[in-house]
């Protein structure tokens, strides 16, 4: 097989146009153009930048050997998905950490509501006895024992729990977002 047979056979088993090889070279499209269709050769320097962007050697690239399995680029980790499933994680991949942010952001609203209508709950209790207002002539005892019911009620628990969780399940939504951001970009 001819350098230009495999220029063009593993451009479009890479899924990419000429024009997207070409922007990762740094050449124009016409140059990949010649290139298939042997008009022209690369350039010695661009041989190990094409290799690495059609994942080959450049040994194999300037071999008359037939087409090899492709090498996975270091580092990607969309090489055990389908093409045109690993083009789309790779281009909108950051979306999965927005989702789990917004996910992670209901989580933590649901535990800080549980906690405020538990504490609201117990607070109506407390007033609705007197305890709270300051008449209960002795009574104090009991309010302070509502508060301790108020915090350690296994629904304001689980709400701070949950609540918890989610803060947490936004963070990384966040950092995971930044990150495939980046990466889709490469």
């Amino acid at each position: 097989m001819k350098l230009s047979e495999k220029i063009l056979y593993c451009r479009k088993r890479a899924g990419l146009s000429q024009e997207a090889l070409a922007e990762r070279l740094g050449v124009s499209r016409q140059a990949v153009s010649k290139w298939e269709t042997g008009e022209a050769l690369p350039e010695t320097g661009k041989l190990a930048a094409l290799a690495a962007a059609l994942g080959v050697t450049v040994d194999w690239l300037l071999s008359e050997d037939e087409p090899e399995e492709p090498q996975a680029k270091p580092g990607d980790w969309t090489e055990g998905l389908p093409r045109t499933i690993g083009r789309m994680a790779k281009r909108w991949g950051w979306l999965a950490g927005v989702y789990m942010a917004v996910v992670g952001a209901l989580f933590m609203g649901m535990g800080l509501l549980a906690r405020y209508i538990v504490s609201r709950m117990l607070g109506i209790f407390d007033s609705d006895l007197g305890y709270g207002s300051g008449f209960g002539f002795g009574m104090g005892g009991l309010s302070d024992t509502m508060g301790s019911i108020a915090q350690n009620n296994p629904v304001s628990i689980m709400g701070g729990a949950i609540a918890i969780f989610g803060g947490l399940l936004l963070l990384a939504g966040i950092v995971i977002a930044i990150w495939l951001k980046r990466r889709s970009r490469s």
